[in-house]
């Protein structure tokens, strides 16, 4: 277990960044934890910038994420995150945020592939990522099991992939999908009800101009959780599978 390549970075919660109750949104969260991937990823030479120039890019493919608090505007927060794992198509990735008093208030696990630019087929990791940046910890135990599907529509909602929402591989970034999951939840729960655990399934990528379709399907019992899937009506493509937990 190398701590060297643990990375840590902190981050002040900013007035844009929080909903009307003065507290970070899920999307703000998710962009801090993409932000210290980034830089981590940068410093270890195994960025997508280092990837592009190999023909090759990074692309999530699963997240889960539980969130024990939201932290206020104006708190300052810190980011830890590592490589946990790889095999052969897929890489692990662990995420901790902690408040100013060094407690845990978000944990996560993410998989990520490599795809190669022109055919944007996945290809093996192990030529791009090396053995010895794995710190063999995860911080949620999850296989990333197969999440289900909605079975019953009882919310729907529609949104257009913008201008804003591509990043640095010119597709919609993963965070967007969160948020238009988060928009396609019914009023009454945004506004009484935040998500404490989250599980993503990134199927397919969307791209600057498609027409996307959230469907909602509400828990039955107090048990059961909020399941959501994402078509791309452009393409007529699952793109995302959701599941989750509101408190």
């Amino acid at each position: 277990m190398n701590e060297l390549h643990q990375f840590s970075t902190g981050f002040e919660i900013m007035s844009f960044d929080v909903d009307f109750q003065g507290r970070a949104h899920l999307s703000a969260l998710m962009n801090y934890l993409q932000d210290a991937a980034r830089l981590h990823s940068i410093r270890e030479k195994f960025s997508v910038f280092d990837l592009q120039e190999k023909g090759v890019t990074w692309v999530i493919s699963r997240y889960h994420l539980q969130i024990s608090r939201y932290p206020e505007m104006g708190e300052k927060i810190t980011v830890k995150t590592w490589a946990s794992g790889k095999h052969s198509f897929y890489a692990l990735r662990e995420f901790e945020m902690s408040d100013s008093q060094q407690k845990r208030i978000l944990a996560a696990t993410s998989s990520w592939m490599i795809i190669d630019l022109k055919d944007r087929r996945p290809v093996k990791v192990n030529g791009f990522f090396p053995d010895e940046l794995i710190l063999n910890k995860r911080i949620l135990e999850d296989d990333f099991p197969v999440l289900p599907i909605v079975d019953r529509l009882d919310y729907k909602s529609e949104f257009k992939a913008l201008f804003e929402d591509l990043d640095f591989n010119r597709h919609v970034n993963n965070v967007a999908y969160s948020r238009w999951a988060v928009e396609g939840m019914p009023p009454e729960v945004l506004f009484s009800h935040r998500p404490v655990e989250l599980q993503i399934n990134y199927r397919a990528e969307v791209f600057y101009g498609d027409s996307l379709e959230v469907v909602t399907q509400k828990p039955q019992t107090e048990t059961e959780p909020w399941l959501q899937q994402i078509y791309n009506l452009s393409t007529g493509k699952e793109v995302a599978r959701l599941q989750s937990d509101w408190k």
